[in-house]
C-alpha cells in the first residue's frame, strides 16, 4: 500500500510538470562577461560591473576586473586577471593556485577549514571553505562563512567567492554552493 501511494504521488507530481532532474531557475546564468569569458548566477543585482582595480594577483601587482554584488549581510564576486607569460612559465599550476588560495584568504580575513582540488572544463582549480572575520577586517574572531573557487584558465586566474553573516538565513548559506558551481566560462 504504501509502494502504490509513492507511486501514485509521483505520476501526480509529473503529470503537474514536476521533473526531480529538472534543473532549477536559480541554477541558470543571470550575468555574464564577454571581457571576462564567464557567465554565473548572481543572487543579487551588480553593483560593479568590470571595474579594474590594482591588486595583487599571484603575487604580483597587476590589474584585477571585479563584478560584485550583495545583499543584506552576504557579498558575491566574481574576479579574474591575466597573468604574463613569464609568469606563467616560472610557476606551477599548483604554485599559481596557492597563491590564489592565499590571497582569497588573506582578503576574507578567513581560516582555512576544507580545500578540495577541482577543474571546470580540465582547467585546474580548487575549491575553499573558511571560517572568516570580514565583518571586523579580523579584528575579532570569525563572523562568518567564505567559500570561493579560484581557477587558472590559461593565463586567466579566476576567483568565484562569496561571503555571508553568521546571523543570516539559511537561505543564504544555501545560496553559496549554487553561486558558486552556476560559474560557468564562455568560448572566446
Amino acid at each position: 500500500m504504501k509502494r502504490l501511494y509513492t507511486v501514485m504521488c509521483g505520476l501526480l507530481l509529473v503529470s503537474c510538470g514536476f521533473s526531480p532532474t529538472q534543473s532549477s531557475s536559480i541554477h541558470e546564468p543571470n550575468f555574464e562577461s564577454l571581457s571576462g569569458s564567464f557567465a554565473i548566477w548572481m543572487p543579487a543585482d551588480v553593483e560593479q560591473n568590470d571595474e579594474i582595480r590594482p591588486g595583487t594577483c599571484v603575487g604580483t601587482t597587476r590589474d584585477i576586473h571585479f563584478f560584485f554584488a550583495r545583499g543584506n549581510g552576504v557579498y558575491w564576486l566574481v574576479q579574474y586577471c591575466e597573468l604574463s607569460e613569464p609568469d606563467v612559465n616560472k610557476l606551477t599550476d599548483r604554485e599559481i593556485l596557492d597563491q590564489a588560495r592565499h590571497e582569497a584568504l588573506a582578503s576574507a580575513f578567513g581560516i582555512l577549514k576544507k580545500e578540495t582540488e577541482i577543474t571546470l572544463n580540465g582547467y585546474p582549480g580548487r575549491h575553499i571553505i573558511a571560517d572568516s572575520a570580514l565583518r571586523t577586517s579580523g579584528m575579532e574572531k570569525p563572523d562568518g562563512a567564505y567559500k570561493a573557487r579560484v581557477f587558472l584558465v590559461g593565463n586567466r586566474v579566476y576567483r568565484i567567492a562569496t561571503y555571508v553573516f553568521n546571523n543570516n538565513s539559511m537561505d543564504d548559506f544555501e545560496k553559496m554552493d549554487v553561486f558558486l558551481e552556476s560559474f560557468i566560462l564562455l568560448k572566446q
